[in-house]
This record gives structure tokens, C-alpha cells and sequence, in this order.
């Protein structure tokens, strides 16, 4: 069938050093044609020297022949550089052939086996589905809507095809199968195989009605479906593992903001197709769904395609009658090319407009002499969100820095990242280490359901070797893949001082607003404005015998701990498993204060009693941009057992609005003991008298060489009678 041109399932309301996993000869560089029309000699020769990809439907008058003539590429010679890539159209989520809907097994139409929408995919235990109420005479792999349980395949309307269940078993042996003269359609086989049908070799597939398995809210009923169509993508690449997959939009699975980005189908893909990007098939000059796809799906996709087994992303808008303005089409080629970095190819809705090379022509007169542009994931819908520039979030601990950043898009693709440190406090660029072109990682916090937003990032690498104690500061630069490249010039840093693990820090602090007591204190987190509400710019935190004390910066002024919005939580056990799961972070919390009250959550449960001895104190108490506060050791839980113990504990600062957090794993520390000494030793006629505060054992010896041994009930002051001989004490832990 075609592409789906009236797209009705558009959301409408809304670590090692290397490169990623793009195809490097596919980018805005090199045009590609797609094209469903019926061929001739000069469409094939005209195909085969300009184009250095070509997407064709098998159903057309293409012969093997021609696709071999067309695979050749400008010098005619197969097996060079400039052969050109074909690939062939098979639609996944919808049977397109000749006569159908099919009797097949007679156990469908299916329906979604939840009991209710809202129930997550993961608790699906039948992959097929439940029989429809209304009968079951067709095959297993068709679909009907639970809600209109009529016992007959739900047809898209529009195109005369049927949903599938992509998943479904015997629709694999489907896709394997058919063949033109027998349905009108081309199979896998057919398509890319040699000795079946007409033997296409077709160097890869189109995969078309992905969509079918969308959000249910986005159009059609059929979510559920949506690990199975994972399923078959993942089954077509390993089948065929040496041809290219091209997915044609199923934006679903690349948004964290999404239940499907589970079963993201990244890892099985080499390219995707964003159909209908800024021009669609309506009447409308732009898409109405423009300002959602640019702002809310463009850089969640561009960052799945940034990772290591990334994709290449390419568009197909749509040509009008009666055509849109040189204005509206220009701005096409803007936003797709210029700005995302993606091939576009401008045709009619029913893909058999006379070929062209517009992109080639607009690439010739636009040559790229820019750096990247530096992006946000964080939007949900299509307000622009700031961008998000450089380096957002450094979390060190002992000798390693994990970065943290987001997305940047160039018209030359892929682009790529480097990081650079410098040890002090600013980044020096001509002298500092560069780690060009990083492999990053996926934080564990980009993904469902905490989704994206202030404070979280779609990419973060942890640099390693650096000296414990040692003052770090880094940023990361966006590179396109020009040659030579060009690279973007921000000076955001972030200083961080990476530690021994836990942190600990024996301070005294007077709760009073004042903040000096903080100097020599190092910062357990910094970060960057992200436009929450209450966004944690710099953490500290140190203890004595009977408080915690904690001093925080905000980016704007407000009260926090003052309601029910921002919290803090500690992880006493240092189990992420146990307590309460904190949203928006990976983090199992035993305790929490909220508004100066603590309650327990050792069940998991939000609030399972108060906590007493508390003894919080916060300054200021009004609207500010920074604050102290203090917990005292001695807090009892409900039971009277004691909060804090002797161990090391992880501390998270959360705000609900976010959802911020400072560091989404929390903070490590470690309550420190009192330091040792100073010993002071007096005489008194025969008596010596040894005084010292705080704790430690307290040794003699008869030489400092060696030969210590513990003073049996030793605390201060301790005396004893002046004995003959030398004797030498000390304190230890």
C-alpha cells in the first residue's frame, strides 16, 4: 500500500571514544529519491546517477533487472563506491494484499487482553490477544477495536487495508511469503532474496503502518500490539541481518515520555522515516502537527539516533495542488535539511510525481558552514523549550566525573560530541583533554515513566583517571561531520572535585542563614538552570556528633521545604530496591521530610508514620535563592528505632514540579566521626593528666616506634601515677 499520507494517528493536541551508530554515507550530503510509480529506462538510469538511496514499492513495474541497473550507481559497476542503496516497500501493521481480509486460521479478529487501557504492555501474557466478541472467522493476526467488537478486521478506510497484530505468528509467515503475481504485494523473500518471485535484491525494506501500534490516544486502538511489532522488526533483522531497515515514523518508541519507549525498536533499525514532517497531504500549507514534531518528537529522535546503535532519520513531505508558495517549500527545505540535518525528498501524496533532484539543487546554493545547534528533549508538546547548551549536570565521585547533556542537531550529520577538562576552576581550551567524539550512554533516568524534562538528559559519560580531591571543570562541544568539521564554541563549565566515595565532612554548623560556616565544605553537586521551579544549583553537606546539616543553592528564589512540592529523601540502607520509589529518580527512600515534618517509608509506602526528634531547623524561612538546614542524628522512627546509623547514606533533594532532582541516584555520604585530638598531657606531682575531645582510643607505648597498646577504659580525662621510664600515648580510631 501507500505510505499513510493523511497520517490520523499525528499527536494533533498537543565509555569509550568513537562515533555513533549513523551509516555515514546518508546524510543531507547525498539526496535519495522515493518514488511508487511505474519505471522506464530513463526514470531507471536517471535513478541510478543521482540518487545515492532509492526507495521503490515492489507492486510497480520494477523488475529485478532495473534494480540491479539502479544499484550500479553513476559509474555503472557494481560493487564501487557510488552504488546506490535500494530499498523496497512492505507494510508491517496493515495486510495490503489483493482479497483481503483472509479466513487464515479463523482465530481472529483479536482484541487488546487488558483488562483496562491504563494497564502497563508489560503485563500482557497473550501476545495474540483475546477473540473478539463478535466472532472469529479470519485469521489470527487481524484486529478489532475492543470497544466495536463486530467480529470483522478493522479496515483503515482510507487506504482499504487491514490492522494486524504485527506480532502474531502466523503474520510473519505472511511477510515471508507473498509474492506479486500471487497478491498483488511483495514479500520479505521476493524483496530481498535471489531465487524467489521476481527476485528483487533489493539491498533493504521499507517498513511501512508501523504506526498501527500506537499510543491508543494517538488515533487507533491498537497499543497493545506494540511489543510485538518490536518483535517482528527485531525478527526481520536478525533474519536478514545483512540489509538495511528503514522504519517509516513510529515516533512512539523513541519517547521516554511513552509506555512503548520500552520496547524501543532503535537497536533493529538502520534508518527512519519522518513522513509528513512540515508538509503533510492536507490542505494545510504546513502540517498543523509541525510545531509538536519540531519541538516535542525532533529531538528525542535525533537523540536515539545519536547513540551507538543509532539511526539514519530522512523526511518525505508532500507537494500540493495547488502548489504552495517558493516560500512555504524553501522553509521545507530549512527545517528539515538546514536545521534537523535530515535528507528531504518533496513529492505528491501518491509518491509518482516526476522525479527530482530539488534537494540537490537546494544543497548547491546552502553549503553548511555552521556549527551545531544545540537543542532541548525536554518539551512534551509544541511550546519551544530553552536550549539546552553544553554541558547540563557533572556528578563526580572518586576519580571519575559523569557528564551529563543534551541534544544538538547541524544540517551535516551525524553530529558528534567532545568533552574537555581542565583541572582549576574554568575550562582552558587550548590546553585542556579532549575526548573527541565519546560513545554516550543512556542515563538511567531518560527513560519511562520518569520521561524527559528539567534535569534529565538524553546522554551522559562518565571520564575516568582523575586525581580524588583534585578541582576538575568540563564541557562538552557539539561536531558536525563536514570536513573539515565544524564545532560549536560554548563556554558552559561545570567544576566538580571528585572524592573519595562517600563524602564527609565533621563540621559544626550555626543554622542561621549566614552560610560561613560552609567555607572548606566541597560541593557534593553541581548543576545548571533547567527552568523548574526550584532548581538545585549547588548541594553541600556535613555533620557533627548530633546533626546533618545540609546548604543548598537555587537557581531562582523560593521557600523550599516549606509544602508539599519539594522534599528530602534519605536512603539509609543504601538499597535502591527498599523503601519508597521516589519519581522522577532511582532512588528507595526510608525516610522523607516534607514542610519540616519527617515520616517513615521503610514499607514503600509515602507516609507510614511520623518520625520524632526530628530537630529541623532551616534559614532563612522566607523566599530566597540559598539555604542551611540541619537533622538530628537522634530521629526515631515510629517504633523507636533510630534513623540514622554508623553507615554510609544517600541523600536526594527533589522537587515534584519537575520533576527535580539534584543528582537522580541521590547523593552519597557518610556521617563523619569527630577528628582525633588534640591530646593534651599535663603533671601534677606524681599524676599525669590526659585531656582530648571528642571520641578515639587512646594508646601508650614505651617507644613511638612501636608496641602500641589500648588503654583498657581509657575516655578523657584519664590519669595515672607517673611511673619509672619513658611512656609515650596517642589517639586512634
Amino acid at each position: 500500500m501507500w505510505l499513510m499520507a493523511v497520517m490520523i494517528l499525528f499527536r494533533l493536541n498537543c565509555a569509550q571514544a568513537g562515533v555513533n551508530g549513523a551509516l555515514p554515507q546518508f546524510n543531507t550530503t547525498q539526496p535519495y529519491l522515493i518514488y511508487y510509480g511505474n519505471w522506464n529506462s530513463g526514470m531507471v538510469n536517471y535513478a541510478r546517477t543521482n540518487f545515492a538511496l532509492v526507495i521503490l514499492h515492489p507492486a510497480s513495474n520494477i523488475t529485478s533487472n532495473e534494480i540491479a541497473t539502479i544499484k550500479r550507481g553513476k559509474d555503472n559497476i557494481a560493487g564501487t563506491a557510488d552504488d546506490v542503496k535500494v530499498l523496497a516497500y512492505l507494510s508491517i501493521g496493515e495486510d495490503d494484499r489483493a482479497g483481503a481480509p483472509f479466513v487464515g486460521d479463523g482465530l481472529g479478529p483479536r482484541v487488546d487482553p487488558r483488562a483496562v487501557d491504563t494497564d502497563p504492555l508489560s503485563s500482557i501474557t497473550n501476545a495474540l490477544g483475546l477473540p473478539s466478541a463478535g466472532g472469529t472467522n479470519y485469521a489470527s493476526y487481524y484486529l478489532n477495536s475492543k470497544s466495536n467488537q463486530t467480529g470483522k478486521p478493522d479496515e483503515d478506510a482510507g487506504f482499504g487495508s487491514y490492522y494486524v497484530n504485527a506480532g502474531a505468528p502466523a503474520w510473519w509467515q505472511v511477510l515471508q511469503t507473498i509474492s506479486r503475481a500471487t497478491n498483488g504485494q511483495a514479500g520479505l523473500q521476493e524483496i530481498l532474496g535471489t531465487n524467489y518471485g521476481n527476485s528483487f535484491n533489493c539491498d533493504g525494506v521499507f517498513l511501512d503502518t508501523v504506526d498501527t501500534a500506537a499510543p491508543d490516544a494517538w488515533g487507533t486502538p491498537y497499543e497493545w500490539t506494540s511489543p510485538g511489532m518490536q518483535g517482528l522488526i527485531e525478527r526481520i533483522h536478525t533474519n536478514y541481518p545483512s540489509n538495511l531497515l528503514m522504519a517509516n515514523r513510529g515516533l512512539f518508541y523513541f519517547d521516554p515520555n511513552l509506555k512503548t519507549y520500552a520496547y524501543n525498536i532503535r537497536p533493529y533499525v538502520d534508518m527512519v522515516m519522518f513522513e509528513s514532517y512540515y508538509s503533510d497531504s492536507s490542505t494545510n500549507d504546513i502540517s498543523p502537527s509541525f510545531p509538536d514534531n519540531k519541538y516535542d518528537f525532533a529531538p528525542k529522535l535525533n537523540a536515539e539516533a545519536g547513540r551507538p546503535d543509532g539511526f539514519n532519520i530522512f523526511v518525505v513531505d508532500y507537494d500540493h495542488t495547488p502548489p504552495q508558495t517558493p516560500a512555504v517549500v524553501n522553509q521545507d527545505y530549512v527545517e528539515c535539511m538546514a536545521i534537523q540535518g535530515w535528507p528531504l525528498y518533496r513529492t505528491n501524496p501518491d509518491l509518482d510525481e516526476a522525479l527530482n533532484t530539488n534537494s540537490a539543487a537546494w544543497l548547491a546554493t546552502n553549503v553548511d558552514a555552521q556549527p551545531p545547534v544545540w537543542d532541548s528533549t525536554a518539551a512534551t508538546g509544541p511550546t519551544p523549550p530553552a536550549p539546552r547548551v553544553g554541558v547540563q549536570e557533572v556528578v563526580a565521585t572518586n576519580g571519575t566525573a559523569t557528564v551529563y547533556w543534551d541534544v544538538a542537531h547541524d544540517q551535516t550529520g551525524p553530529v558528534r560530541y567532545n568533552i574537555y577538562y581542565s583541572p582549576g576552576g574554568t575550562v582552558n581550551f587550548a590546553t585542556a583533554t579532549e575526548i573527541s567524539q565519546v560513545v554516550p550512554a543512556i542515563p538511567a533516568n531518560y527513560n519511562y515513566p520518569t520521561g524527559t524534562g528539567p534535569g534529565i538528559y538524553p546522554y551522559c559519560y562518565t571520564v575516568t583517571g582523575l586525581q580524588s580531591n583534585a578541582t576538575y571543570a568540563f564541557a562538552v562541544h557539539a561536531q558536525d561531520s563536514c570536513r573539515p568539521p565544524n564545532e560549536d564554541t560554548n563556554t558552559v563549565s561545570i567544576t566538580v572535585v571528585p572524592g573519595t566515595t562517600p563524602l564527609s565532612t565533621y563540621k559544626s554548623i550555626t543554622v542561621d542563614g549566614s552560610f560561613v560556616d560552609w567555607a572548606g565544605v566541597s560541593w557534593a553537586y553541581q548543576g545548571t538552570p533547567d527552568g523548574n521551579p526550584v532548581n538545585y544549583l549547588q548541594v553541600q553537606f556535613a555533620n557533627d556528633t548530633n546533626y546533618l546539616y545540609g546548604h543548598v543553592k537555587l537557581a531562582s528564589p523560593y521557600a523550599i521545604f516549606s509544602d508539599y512540592y519539594s522534599h528530602l529523601f534519605f536512603d539509609t540502607d543504601m538499597n535502591v530496591e527498599t523503601g519508597y520509589p521516589v519519581a522522577g529518580a532511582l532512588f528507595g527512600s526510608e525516610m522523607m521530610i516534607e514542610s519540616g515534618y519527617g515520616y517513615d517509608q521503610r514499607n514503600g509506602g509515602f507516609n507510614a508514620g511520623s518520625v520524632s526528634g526530628l530537630g529541623w531547623a532551616i534559614a532563612p524561612t522566607l523566599s530566597t535563592n540559598e539555604f542551611e538546614f540541619r537533622v538530628s542524628l537522634a530521629a526515631l522512627y515510629p517504633d523507636n528505632t533510630r534513623v540514622f546509623g554508623i553507615n554510609a547514606l544517600r541523600l536526594l533533594l527533589q522537587d515534584d514540579r519537575g520533576p527535580e532532582v539534584a543528582v537522580a541516584t541521590g547523593i552519597e555520604y557518610e556521617l563523619s566521626p569527630p577528628p582525633l585530638g588534640p591530646l593534651d598531657i599535663s603533671q601534677s606531682n606524681s599524676m599525669v593528666n590526659l585531656t582530648w575531645p571528642g571520641g578515639g582510643t587512646l594508646q601508650s607505648a614505651a617507644s613511638p616506634a612501636g608496641g602500641w597498646t589500648n588503654v583498657v577504659n581509657a575516655v578523657s580525662p584519664y590519669s595515672l601515677t607517673v611511673g619509672s621510664g619513658q611512656q609515650f600515648f596517642r589517639l586512634t580510631r
